[in-house]
């Protein structure tokens, strides 16, 4: 079948390809006319689809066929030998059975990808990748499948990504053409000057695209490097052979056509130059393999095959070799970087390299050199260490008691640990420590002690007069402590207006809850004066109310007076007292 590409483009679901009936073994065979990298082939059939099928190709026009894969419903009865399952290589040639079953009964289809995405590929460039894909001018696809009683109609539809195939006119007389590799490249043509004739002929007539041009090399035998390549009418003008630059010897040359982007013959530069020189030195070096040296690398590349980058340059590691962007600038931290901001160029774990990773200073990290080392801070270009180290008080840091912020240098501290180094107590604590919090509370007794801030190092609370120990919670020898109630007024001793004294014999199992002989009974509306004449001196005073209930309601109002034998002098600590505040 011809004109594969464009049979049904205009009416993709009106025309098909449909085979003899009662045939059980039928093959489609396809002349792609060109050459092509083939991707993937999609095949829907108006019928049934094939019990058994193969993919094949052809590089050699038909003379051998490659398998590509083999689907069955019946992998093991349909090929006995070959492996069952998906693909675990881009290579591996298995058969499969997801595609042969008896339903759809039509538009049912078959699905072939050379490059399985679920299957890693490493370099889509490698030679490897490049034969399963390429196809060269004239390949054939062959379809075989059985039957088994089925009448097969269906379409087929490939995705063939053009690459190449610009046509070759005519040579000289007593040139042919053929297929043939040469150096570097896969499938080109190649005219063979036989009989005498030195011409060889690379281009066409017409101006050849960066892929053409990319596979213009002719091989000439039996010429000179001083002849020129002769050329027929309508070619461009040609230009000197020169000789294949990975060979030593001279007896097999190549013609330098004046296509754009050529590749002299044996030069490897990997696309970064387009010229290059024979090397004794280095051809010996290569077990006498090539000695092919690159001139003018390009891209920011070096080496001998371009396939370094140069100094500040380094291969970012998700590129191919060959792609124009593939060595970056190092991007390094002057102030924390060494010999001026060089970075490792490539990947090499023996040798401890990381591409792109800066040179950096004693005390600085990070790819760029951009940041302290823990435990280190102040990144300066000024420091030849780059950064200064942190000055934490281990005992009161969090965690590892050697970070610090790395630009400020103040410490990360404890709950209760204050301080740029983390080394002093917060107000009201002591005793900088490794406990969890850091430091202790004052705890300062409240009426011993005139505040609550204690000494950092002792503890020790500012006591008041004749009170001792660290929380000045002790008295003095010599003194005694009051009670807070120390001044004590019975209500059974003082004035009662309609009230009466209710005596009380304290309980034996317990203490009581009084004082005195008992208790004042009031009634409402009545009153207690108490008579006070034995204060030491005046200041401020709380008046507590001991009582006990006799209603569960708690009291709806209850009065509190304070008579004063004489006004009160405004040069006493009362002095500001107004005559409201006598009255609660």
């Amino acid at each position: 079948i011809e004109n594969v590409v464009t049979s049904f483009a205009p009416r993709p679901k009106k025309a098909w390809w449909q085979s003899e009936n009662g045939v059980e073994h039928v093959s489609i065979q396809l002349d792609l006319e060109a050459e092509f990298h083939f991707t993937h082939l999609i095949m829907t059939f108006k019928t049934f689809r094939p019990a058994a099928m193969l993919v094949e190709r052809s590089a050699d026009f038909g003379q051998t066929w490659k398998v590509y894969r083999y689907f069955a419903y019946d992998c093991a009865a349909s090929f006995p030998h070959v492996p069952h399952g998906p693909p675990r290589r881009i290579d591996d040639i298995v058969c499969e059975s997801r595609y042969s079953d008896i339903e759809p009964s039509t538009e049912g289809e078959v699905i072939y990808r050379v490059l399985d995405p679920a299957i890693p590929i490493q370099d889509p460039y490698s030679p490897a990748i490049q034969s399963e894909t390429q196809w060269v001018n004239h390949p054939r696809l062959n379809l075989d499948w059985e039957q088994e009683g089925r009448n097969l109609q269906g379409r087929a539809a490939g995705k063939l990504q053009f690459w190449g195939g610009h046509p070759v006119l005519p040579g000289p007389p007593g040139c042919t053409h053929q297929a043939q590799p040469s150096p570097g490249h896969s499938s080109q043509w190649v005219l063979f000057c036989t009989g005498g004739v030195p011409a060889c002929l690379c281009c066409g007539g017409a101006e050849p695209s960066p892929h053409t041009a990319r596979l213009c090399i002719a091989t000439c035998v039996g010429a000179e490097p001083s002849q020129l390549c002769t050329a027929q009418p309508g070619h461009v003008q040609p230009r000197a052979c020169e000789p294949n630059h990975a060979q030593p010897w001279a007896n097999t040359l190549w013609c330098r056509m004046p296509c754009r982007g050529a590749v002299p013959a044996g030069c490897d530069c990997n696309e970064h130059s387009w010229r290059c020189h024979f090397d004794m030195a280095v051809f010996l070096a290569t077990g006498n393999t090539s000695g092919a040296v690159c001139d003018g690398c390009q891209h920011n590349t070096m080496g001998r095959r371009c396939h370094l980058c140069k100094p500040f340059y380094y291969k970012d590691p998700t590129k191919d070799l060959r792609d124009p962007a593939v060595c970056r600038a190092c991007d390094c931290d002057p102030e924390g970087s060494l010999d001026g901001g060089l970075c490792d160029s490539a990947d090499d774990p023996a040798r401890g390299l990381i591409a792109g990773q800066c040179r950096c200073k004693e005390h600085v990290v990070g790819p760029r050199c951009d940041h302290c080392k823990p435990g280190f801070f102040g990144l300066s270009t000024d420091n030849l260490q780059g950064c200064r180290r942190c000055q934490c008080d281990p005992r009161g840091t969090v965690a590892d008691g050697s970070r610090c912020d790395p630009v400020s240098g103040e410490c990360f501290c404890k709950r209760l640990v204050t301080g740029r180094s983390c080394n002093q107590c917060l107000p009201e604590h002591w005793g900088l420590s490794h406990d969890l919090t850091g430091c202790r509370p004052c705890d300062c007794d409240v009426g011993g002690a005139r505040n609550n801030l204690c000494a950092p190092g002792t503890g020790q609370c500012q006591c008041r007069s004749h009170v001792i120990g660290r929380q000045c919670e002790q008295v003095e020898p010599g003194f005694y402590r009051i009670n807070l109630d120390h001044y004590t007024y019975e209500a059974e001793n003082a004035w009662l207006h309609q009230g009466s004294v209710v005596e009380r014999e304290p309980p034996q199992d317990r203490p009581a809850s009084w004082t005195g002989t008992g208790f004042a009974h009031m009634l409402e509306g009545g009153w207690v004066e108490f008579h006070v004449s034995d204060v030491p001196f005046s200041t401020e005073y709380d008046v507590v109310i001991r009582y006990e209930p006799q209603h569960p309601e708690a009291w709806q109002e209850v009065r509190l007076k304070v008579l004063r034998p004489s006004p009160v002098s405004a040069s006493s600590p009362c002095g500001n007292t107004i005559p409201a505040d006598d009255q609660l």
